[in-house]
């Protein structure tokens, strides 16, 4: 839609320029957010773009977690970072000229770039007040109907208003023939639509245990073993990371491809001296995702030996994870759809 403004305007370029404008509304709003974040203490490690502006992936610890007070603040920073800037251009512009009209429509077109670069901060910071994820105030209210009604029926609360929010923005721009609302509605759908398939597969996965997950055909090597012995056995297994064991104990972890490298340039030595000797271990009867998110700042980590009463009996590993989970769901779905019929039957 941008490229398109700058084909049909009289003015070469000035489509670019409208992109560039509502990309530094969307930086002046994550630098907002960034300075609070860096306030409360809370590290960022990713960011997903959207056109309403960014969603952060923070890495929540016991120190880092948001209280109310705290989450509202959080949330008031974006906004509060646009209106800012906003008024801040608009008072440097009236006190420049005063023939430029701030309120003449379109507030925000490729005609006029200096009131589009005012409006857009000012839209971007209104917009992100409704209560709508993944805006500002939508995540406030996600976490209050959480607190208040529980995590599942929370988050659902919380999507179904973001949906027909959304729904109001599409209907809007299509009776007024603007295409921004539909732009920021269809994100909002996507975004809370997202929202309702996450929490449900996190509220399925709570009740998993590790051990209905794990994979009970395994290949283990042992540390005594030669790297050449070693690397003929995992030849033979589907397996990439093998556990390493001394007796019943599990004594570290170790890639094909380590084995592989270390026989080229050491020689042939034994298993136990290339091994990695830092690994996590988790019990059958755990709950997976506890389970995971214990284990989850242990760098490098592509196997968890599954243990019972200190001897392996399973390993869980990243690819077998997601498919496992996948048929687990589907088994328990049929089960759920059995169970139903035998009881309308009964």
């Amino acid at each position: 839609m941008v490229m398109l403004s700058s084909v049909f305007s009289d003015a070469p370029f000035r489509g670019i320029g409208l992109w560039l404008l509502l990309l530094l509304a969307v930086l002046v709003r994550e630098v907002g957010r960034g300075l609070a974040n860096a306030a409360m203490g809370i590290p960022v490690t990713r960011l997903v773009l959207l056109p309403t502006g960014a969603v952060p992936a923070t890495e929540e610890t016991p120190s880092t977690t948001l209280t109310p007070t705290r989450e509202r603040l959080l949330a008031m920073a974006g906004p509060l970072a646009n209106f800012t800037v906003g008024i801040t251009m608009a008072l440097l512009m009236y006190t420049a000229t005063s023939h430029v009209n701030l309120f003449e429509r379109p507030w925000f077109g490729p005609l006029h770039m200096l009131r589009s670069a005012i409006w857009s901060q000012v839209l971007l910071g209104g917009l992100n007040l409704l209560p709508a994820f993944p805006l500002d105030a939508g995540i406030v209210l996600r976490g209050q109907l959480r607190r208040f009604r529980g995590q599942e029926v929370g988050s659902k609360a919380a999507a179904g208003i973001s949906q027909g929010l959304a729904t109001v923005l599409v209907l809007l721009g299509a009776a007024t023939l603007n295409a921004w609302p539909i732009l920021m509605g269809v994100c909002m759908l996507l975004s809370s639509r997202s929202e309702t398939v996450s929490t449900m597969a996190t509220s399925a996965a709570e009740t998993v245990t590790v051990a209905e997950v794990m994979l009970t055909e395994f290949t283990t090597l042992a540390a005594s073993e030669t790297l050449e012995e070693a690397l003929h056995r995992s030849v033979q297994s589907l397996q990439n990371v093998f556990p390493v064991v001394r007796g019943p104990v599990v004594v570290g972890v170790i890639s094909r491809e380590t084995l592989s490298q270390a026989l080229r340039t050491g020689g042939n030595g034994y298993v136990q001296s290339a091994m990695t000797r830092t690994v996590e271990t988790v019990e059958s009867d755990e709950l997976l995702l506890p389970a995971l998110r214990r284990v989850q700042h242990t760098p490098g980590t592509q196997l968890l030996p599954v243990l019972r009463h200190g001897h392996v009996i399973g390993i869980v590993t990243p690819g077998n994870l997601s498919q496992s989970m996948a048929l687990l769901g589907r088994a328990r779905r049929a089960r759920n759809i059995s169970t139903a019929r035998a009881d309308r039957n009964a």
